[in-house]
Formats: structure tokens, C-alpha cells, sequence
């Protein structure tokens, strides 16, 4: 991913652009010629090859006719290695006469304010690998990126993925030479937006730029004369799409080697949202003059980049260090390449996921997508699992985890929709028309308060419903008001970051907030076990495919983690009453947990030793699938140096159940039934990236190195 949070390309497998995140949109760029526009080519004595395996014969339905004429041929899938390491990407061009490699450079952990700055530098290497004298030109073409056509392409549904056409009127191209570089601003008459594309000198690299060339015209309008100059300059022409290329011309002796920096710059300096407000990025502080900031911006990625990449080397270098020096891996390097390949992975979050950046009133702000087909932002159920945030950007996670704990105090009493009633107009339209059929129906799920005193949000907004700093509950596909997992969730975070920032003063401003939600999620205590278990017969938690009741192994050990960890923050800020208190409700709702505990076998005669998956205490109702999450809030409480609560013993006799039967194609799967088939939930069936990292570190940390590589071999498919 090239760019920052908010503002980033998208590069697929085959090296070319895909997309562009812009303010939580995903806009997809599916024009071939636009990521077909994004290619290389370099022009040898053989002739002129494209740096991309996509092949440009095969057509789809909205592509031109005969697409092979307009590009030179790609190279072999043979002749090319790449290697991804979030946020960096290699690619090696190999050919008879010459390679080519193109390392794409992020500021991302740069660990200064270029983080956040829409910049990227792509570094091409031209290395003769003949015997003889050559002489190469490479040419690095772009697709305007500025003002995009873009339309939503499910609005009915819950995610924020749009389709896109380039401009095809208003574009606005200069060539540029100054600050000892050359390139193109790419701008338009219909924005203020601008990309840049830029090298600087180079000794022995003659430079010349192509301001606009047609899209759909790759091979003519980027046509080199044999001194390696554009043969054609173009001017715009109204209804037509256009990018900037820049030809790169040197001569090499045998083994000679040449390097270039390919700055590449989108001074998008505002983002956008549905509800028509606005809100300036902040990395536009850095710059006094608007009019020559994208220029600027140039300079200061063609200055730092090679800092960048030393750092991102550095930071990469370590994780693998420190996981190839483990007990489990410093006989298995290939084991710890992969497990760093699945951290760094984690990387992509901030860079894809961000939709706002700003500084508001000294307080540093963002947010962030679930996923970019699930436009609810930081949802606190999913935020849970990761520290990235945390250790990358801590005041960011300081706002975010603020703003759940102050919903714990929000209260609207105003209806609204909800589930089926809240995705489809013909549901809501049926029970205005109808409310006799909906007499004696119980209404939480379908017309109830939009927030109840008490509670904890779900997350802080959705985007398709406006701008992501309005820090209101937008899920509605159930109703999350009487969710028991969210609170005791925020309580294990709190401690999490407490104990990483040392922020006492945090703690203390929030604590009487915190113990009002304790004592309004023990209102969800029905049946008096000690396990707030939710309303019945109702979705109780973030798992709302799942059908549970009474008390359920993730959800009490949830509230158990969460009761834990207000027991050490009371213990840190020396509430002794308090500490008592707490103490009383996690014992009492330990003594019912215990009642989930089962030594059964299977239908193989397999022991099995575990948490079932729910119990009710006053039916006497039971499940006994597998439910894989069980002892997620024991990983959560052990990773921050927290005593584990479940005795060691019994941990391994279910982490060991769980791996004989959870265990399916991709990874293991959420729920399976005891004897190993599928659950009849869907949810149940899937399988979680996040439950399998937590699995699998768990697996490692109690001795079952060889089961917690299976785990990871299995996600790394």
C-alpha cells in the first residue's frame, strides 16, 4: 500500500494500482487501462517489454477491443519473484538482458509527522546482467488519480466500496523542474487536489516527461525515440482519460548498476464525507504555503525515503529477530518468516483502514473502518484483539478507548429501528401497516431505545451515515443496548493501556464511570448466577449468528476477565472497598462458570476436556460444541502480564480439545460440534483470522509449538 492512513494505493499481486483509500472509501480502480497505466516498461535491444505478468490479451466486457495492440508484452510469471512485507513490497524483474527490481518505500514508520503524509517513493534498480555495453530506457507511467468518477456501488448495503472511471474532462498537467527534480503535477479546473510523480537527477540518467498520455493509448503516447525521449508530447483532448509518465535513459557496463527514486505524491488535502462535512488532514499543518505544498511534499520523500526504508528494515528485522530467537523457532526459519510475515501483515490496519486524521482541539484523532465491506467504525468488539494502535499511534487509542467509556454514560431514549426492520424499508413499511401481528411481540429487536443508560457502544459511527467523529452507535443489525461482552471487553483495554502509557490520570477521571457500568451490565443477570447472560432468547454478544443460552463459556469468561482486571485497577489506584466488591462478584461468578466444565468423550472415544459452549442454570439445557473463544479474555490478560486465572493443567486440556476438533481448511473453525462436524450457524462455521492468531499464540505459549505452527501454516494459505 503506497500513501498514509486515510489517503493510500492500493497494489495488487501483479505490481499494478487496484485502488485508492480515500477517507474510508474503497474506491476501486477497475479500468484495465487505468491499472494497466501504473506499469513500467523498460526498452532493451531486445525491444520493449511491460513489468507486470497481467496479461493484456485477455479482455473483460468493459475493456477495449483487442487490448494486446495498446501495451508492449508482460514479462514471464517465471522471470518474477516478489517478496511482501507489509508495508513494503519488492518486486524482481529478471530478463535476458537486463533486471529490474521496483521496492516500494511507505513513510508509515517513519516515527515522525511523514507518517500521515500522502507520499511513497518507488525505488527502481536497472542492473545490465550482459556481458556487454547497454543502453536502457525505463519508463514509469501513472494514472491521474485526481477527481475520480466515483459511484457506490451496494448502497443498500453496509459497506463503503465505490467503482470509479478516471476524469475525462478538467485535467490540468504540468511538467516541472526544480528543487534538483523533474516530474508532473497532475492537477484539474474541478479540484484542488493534485498528484505528483517526480526523480530527481540522477548521474548518468537522462530524464524527460510525458505530461499527458491517453490511457487507452499505453504503447503510442508513451512511444521513446532512440535517445530515450517521448516522440509525441500530447495535449488534452475533451471526454478523454489521462495519466504522466516520466522516461528514465541510462547506459550500463557489465554488472553496472543504476538506482532512481520515483516519488510518488497525492496532495489530497481534504476529506470528504456523505454528510457533506469536511475536515482538513492534518498533515497540512506541516506546510505555510498551500500553492506550493505538493511540491514541497516531493522534496521532503525524495530526502527522507532512504530513512524510511532503513527504519522500516530496522523494525521488520527485529520482529524476526525476536520470534527466530524463541525457544519454538530458532531451529525453524522458515516457521519464523512466516509468523513475521503474519505480523507485518497486521500493518495494512492503519494504512487501509483509517477514514479521519485531524488534530481537534490538541487532542490527536482517528478512526478506522472494521473492514472495508463492514463501514462500522472501531468496533469495540473487534478493537479488543489488537495492540497496533496502541504502540504505533497511543494518544490515537487514548481518544478511542475515551470515547467508549464516556458511552457508558450516553443515554437516548429516542426509537429506532432495528435488524431486519433497520436494513429494509418493506419490513418497516409492514409494521406500520400491520401492528396487529406485532401485539405481544417482544420489540428489542425490532423498535427499541437507540441507546440505553449503562451500556457500552458497539463502535462510535458508520460512515455511510455520515462523518466519523459524531461518537454515536450506528449498528443496528441487532440491538447491542443488552450485549454482555462489550463492557467487561473495555475494562480488560483500560488496564491494557494503562499499564502501557502509565496514564494513572486516565484511569482515575474514568473510575466511577466504570464501576456505573459494572453494576448496569449485573441488571443482565437474570437468573441471579453471578454471569450477566443478556436478555433470553436474544443475540447476547458480537457472535450474534450464534444461538446461546444461560451462561456461556465466551461470555463469562469475558465478564471474569473484565472483573479481573477492575480488581487490579483498583488495587493500582488503592480503592480497597472497591477491590472487595469486585472480588465478591468474580468469585460468585467463578463458583457458576465451573458448571460449564465437562470431561466427556466423543464418538471416536477421544477425551475431550473443556468449557461447553453454554449451560442454563434453571433448565438444566445444555451445548456441548466446542466453542473456540473460550479463553480468549485469558490470552488477553496473560499477553499484558496478568495472572492467569484458569490453572495451567486444565488450559492445555482445552487447548488441546479444541485443536482434535475445531479444525478445518483454512484454519480452526469457531464452533464445531463435539464429534468435529459443522455447527448449523454460519458464524459458527467460520473461521476467524483474529481467533486463530489468539489460538495459535496461546498453543505456543503452553508448549504446543508443533500444533501452533499447523495453525499459522493454515492461515498463511
Amino acid at each position: 500500500i503506497q500513501g498514509a492512513p486515510t489517503c493510500s494505493i492500493g497494489i495488487s499481486p501483479y505490481g499494478l494500482y487496484n485502488r485508492l483509500n480515500d477517507a474510508g472509501r474503497l474506491i476501486m480502480l477497475n479500468q484495465k487501462a487505468v491499472q494497466l497505466g501504473s506499469a513500467p516498461y523498460i526498452s532493451t535491444y531486445e525491444g520493449e517489454t511491460l513489468l507486470t505478468q497481467l496479461p493484456t490479451g485477455e479482455t473483460e466486457s468493459d475493456d477495449i477491443p483487442a487490448l494486446k495492440n495498446y501495451y508492449p508484452a508482460p514479462i514471464a510469471k517465471e522471470n518474477i519473484k516478489m517478496t511482501i512485507a507489509t508495508p513494503s513490497l519488492e518486486i524482481e524483474y529478471t530478463m535476458e538482458d537486463v533486471k529490474v527490481t521496483r521496492r516500494l518505500i511507505s513513510p508509515l514508520l517513519s516515527g515522525n509527522e511523514q507518517a500521515l503524509m500522502p507520499i511513497s517513493v518507488e525505488e527502481f534498480i536497472v542492473e545490465n546482467n550482459t556481458n556487454e555495453e547497454q543502453e536502457y530506457t525505463l519508463v514509469a507511467p501513472r494514472p491521474s488519480l485526481v477527481n475520480l468518477q466515483e459511484k457506490e456501488l451496494k448502497p443498500t448495503d453496509q459497506d463503503s466500496v465505490f467503482v470509479s472511471s478516471a476524469a475525462v474532462h478538467g485535467q490540468q498537467h504540468e511538467a516541472f523542474e526544480m528543487n534538483g527534480s523533474r516530474g508532473v503535477v497532475m492537477g484539474s479546473t474541478e479540484t484542488e487536489n493534485k498528484m505528483i510523480i517526480a526523480v530527481p537527477d540522477v548521474p548518468g540518467v537522462a530524464v524527460d516527461t510525458q505530461p499527458y498520455f491517453l490511457l487507452n493509448k499505453y504503447a503510442g503516447d508513451l512511444l521513446i525515440t532512440a535517445e530515450g525521449n517521448f516522440y509525441e508530447k500530447c495535449e488534452p483532448v475533451n471526454r478523454r482519460d489521462y495519466g504522466a509518465a516520466v522516461s528514465l535513459t541510462m547506459t550500463l557496463q557489465p554488472g553496472e548498476s543504476k538506482t532512481i527514486p520515483f516519488a510518488v505524491v497525492l496532495d489530497f488535502p481534504v476529506q470528504n464525507y456523505i454528510d457533506g462535512k469536511s475536515f482538513d488532514r492534518k498533515y497540512i499543518r506541516n506546510f505555510e504555503n498551500a500553492e506550493n505544498r505538493a511540491l514541497d511534499m516531493v522534496k521532503i520523500a525524495l530526502d527522507n525515503y532512504s530513512t524510511w526504508w532503513d527504519r522500516t528494515l530496522t523494525i521488520q528485522e527485529r520482529i524476526f529477530d525476536l520470534i527466530s530467537s524463541s525457544a519454538s523457532y530458532q531451529n525453524d526459519t522458515e516457521g519464523a518468516y512466516r509468523l513475521t510475515r503474519l505480523m507485518l501483515n497486521e500493518l495494512h490496519f492503519p494504512l487501509s483502514n483509517a477514514c479521519i486524521w485531524v488534530d481537534d482541539e490538541n487532542v490527536e484523532r482517528a478512526r478506522f473502518l472494521e473492514c472495508f465491506d463492514y463501514s462500522y467504525i472501531d468496533p469495540s468488539d473487534v478493537d479488543w484483539y489488537s495492540m497496533v494502535l496502541l504502540i504505533l499511534f497511543p494518544k490515537v487509542e487514548k481518544d478511542l478507548c475515551q470515547a467508549f467509556i464516556d458511552s457508558i454514560n450516553a443515554v437516548d431514549p429516542t426509537p429506532r429501528w432495528y435488524h431486519h426492520h433497520a436494513s429494509f424499508v418493506e419490513a418497516r413499511m409492514h409494521f406500520e401497516e400491520s401492528p396487529e401481528e406485532y401485539e405481544g411481540k417482544k420489540l428489542t429487536q425490532i423498535r427499541d431505545d437507540f441507546k440505553t443508560l449503562g451500556s457500552v457502544a458497539h463502535d462510535v459511527c458508520m460512515l455511510s451515515k455520515g462523518h466519523p467523529l459524531r461518537n454515536v452507535s450506528d449498528y443496528a443489525w441487532y440491538n447491542n443496548n443488552y450485549w454482555v461482552d462489550l463492557y467487561p471487553k473495555l475494562m480488560m483495554r483500560v488496564l491494557r493501556n494503562v499499564k502501557f502509557t502509565g496514564d494513572m490520570e486516565f484511569l482515575k477521571s474514568n473510575w466511577e464511570t466504570m464501576k456505573f457500568g459494572l453494576e448496569s451490565l449485573l441488571k443482565l443477570d437474570f437468573d441471579g448466577d453471578g454471569i450477566p447472560e443478556g436478555n433470553p432468547d436474544d443475540v447476547k454478544n458480537t457472535f450474534d449468528n450464534l444461538v446461546l443460552f444461560g451462561a456461556d463459556a465466551y461470555d463469562a469468561t469475558q465478564f471474569l476477565g473484565g472483573c479481573q482486571a477492575l480488581i487490579k485497577m483498583a488495587q493500582m489506584l488503592g480503592e480497597k472497598a472497591d477491590e472487595e466488591h469486585i472480588q465478591k462478584i468474580y468469585d460468585k461468578a467463578w463458583n457458576s462458570f465451573e458448571q460449564l466444565w465437562r470431561e466427556d468423550e466423543n464418538k471416536k472415544a477421544e477425551k475431550l476436556e473443556y468449557y461447553i459452549t453454554c449451560f442454563d442454570p434453571k433448565t438444566g439445557n445444555a451445548n456441548t460444541d466446542v466453542f473456540m473463544n473460550q479463553l480468549d479474555a485469558l490470552w488477553y490478560l496473560t499477553a499484558i502480564g496478568e495472572e492467569q486465572a484458569i490453572p495451567e493443567d486444565r488450559v492445555k486440556k482445552i487447548l488441546k480439545t479444541i485443536y482434535n476438533t475445531n479444525k478445518a481448511f483454512m484454519g480452526w473453525a469457531m464452533c464445531k460440534t463435539k464429534d468435529g462436524e459443522m455447527v448449523e450457524s454460519e458464524q459458527g462455521q467460520d473461521v476467524y483470522t483474529t481467533s486463530n492468531y489468539v489460538f495459535a499464540q496461546l498453543l505456543d505459549y503452553y508448549g504446543m509449538v508443533e500444533e501452533s505452527k499447523e495453525v499459522y501454516k493454515h492461515m498463511d494459505r
